[in-house]
């Protein structure tokens, strides 16, 4: 169920829905399947702030049923879901309810770059839906299906009072990613209203997981989101379908504890120089901000403008005929001072890439223009005809992270994935499937 403009429907139901559907279908199972079917008594004359669907009424062989509507409100907000209907005996969301505000949400329109920032927006709406929210978190439950108690945490961090959500797998894993064996479980973001607070990961721990709040371009769907839906006792999760995730890895406890400050970067994630700086995730150039859910740290914002997926990001680029723009163009964000003219102030490249060798032996093969230059080590490079240096990554680091190729949400259960690439099914496109032909 959709309200909204012809395009706005046509859109959510042909082009949005279905590959989020589709991925969820692939990459969680539920635990404990309804025995017949999903049917609301004849009694029931509303659900979810509306009417009760037709297929509600007569019964319909699903596990979980999903609502969606759109509004226009001018209030400051994106996108909104949560649960309606609970089972009885599990307390899993049964019926869910997802709504779109049309002023700050529209259809894609055929560009893909927008259309990638809506499935990633649905998908993190879908994870509400289905329980990742504070008020479904009290409902979690263990494998003899009894309600768990002392999950929800509150701890104090730096003067100020947190909520820790401590689920297994959850717990284990991020321990093992940040390389804090004390970790109790995941800081969860404790500014922003009722829908915000204790219903998302604290963003300064998950800066670009799909499940901190807000929306932002080159978004990755974490091991650790899908963790928390096996962590509800709810669900059985498939991890291929999580995207890598390297912010804040092996970086250790102080990295979640210890305050930012304003005289220089402790870690490598944040920023604080003026002019742009790659993003954590190597897609795009960004601007050092902050903001207030980012816990005072300086973090690089990706600009759509300066994104290497962005065809049109060409217009911005300081070396347009040695820069490679594009959503399969296979180009990250390289820094440097490189130019044509005499001197220049530090910025942000899009360059093709290969990364050849391993262990000790790897090296990163950059193309600039028609030359290649080979970064065998992190540091400056000169490159011949350009005046100023390229700033090499450090090869090992680069190839194992940000450069490392996969398949986006391994793609969307509409593909298979072979060496990072995907092979989507008939009727299906897009370097993640994510797209109808």
């Amino acid at each position: 169920m959709v309200n909204g403009t012809a395009e706005f429907i046509t859109y959510v139901k042909t082009d949005l829905m279905p590959p989020v559907v589709a991925y969820f279908e692939a990459a969680i199972k539920v635990k404990a399947p309804l025995t017949s079917n999903l049917k609301l008594s004849s009694t029931t004359t509303a659900i979810c702030s509306g009417p009760v669907p037709n297929a509600l009424k007569v019964g319909v062989a699903t596990d979980f049923f999903l609502i969606v509507s759109s509004e226009e409100d001018p209030e400051n907000w994106v996108a909104s879901a949560g649960s309606c209907y609970l089972s009885s005996s599990t307390k899993r969301p049964l019926i869910s309810r997802m709504l779109f505000n049309m002023i700050y949400t529209e259809a894609a329109g055929g560009d893909v770059l927008a259309h990638e920032k809506n499935v990633y927006l649905t998908m993190h709406e879908m994870m509400h839906a289905l329980g990742f929210a504070g008020s479904s978190m009290k409902n979690f439950i263990d494998a003899n299906g009894v309600t768990l108690t002392n999950h929800i945490k509150t701890v104090s961090l730096n003067g100020e009072i947190k909520t820790v959500l401590a689920v297994e797998p959850l717990v284990t894993k991020l321990r093992n990613h940040f390389g804090c064996s004390t970790l109790i479980g995941a800081f969860l973001e404790d500014e922003g209203g009722s829908g915000t607070a204790g219903s998302h990961f604290e963003r300064r721990h998950f800066l670009y997981d799909h499940m901190t709040s807000g929306v932002i371009h080159g978004r990755r769907i974490s091991e650790f989101s899908l963790a928390v839906l096996e962590g509800s006792g709810w669900y059985v999760p498939d991890y291929k379908f999580a995207e890598p995730f390297y912010w804040g890895q092996g970086q250790g406890c102080n990295f979640l504890y210890k305050q930012c400050t304003s005289t220089g970067p402790d870690y490598p994630e944040f920023c604080y120089a003026t002019g742009r700086k790659c993003t954590a995730a190597g897609r795009s150039g960004g601007v050092c901000t902050t903001d207030s859910r980012s816990d005072n740290c300086t973090y690089s914002f990706p600009l759509i403008d300066n994104d290497c997926e962005n065809s049109e990001a060409v217009d911005n680029a300081r070396l347009p005929t040695h820069e490679t723009f594009g959503r399969t163009a296979g180009s990250k964000c390289f820094e440097g001072n490189l130019t044509t003219l005499t001197k220049s102030t530090q910025t942000t490249f899009c360059f093709k890439y290969n990364c050849t060798g391993s262990g000790l032996t790897t090296k990163v093969e950059v193309t600039v223009g028609t030359k290649k230059i080979i970064c065998a080590a992190e540091g400056p490079m000169v490159v011949s005809g350009l005046n100023g240096k390229i700033d090499c990554p450090d090869p090992l680091t680069f190839c194992s992270t940000v450069g490392k190729k996969y398949c986006p949400r391994n793609c969307m259960g509409r593909g298979t994935c072979l060496n990072g690439v995907c092979t989507c099914k008939t009727g299906f496109k897009g370097v993640d499937c994510a797209l109808n032909v």
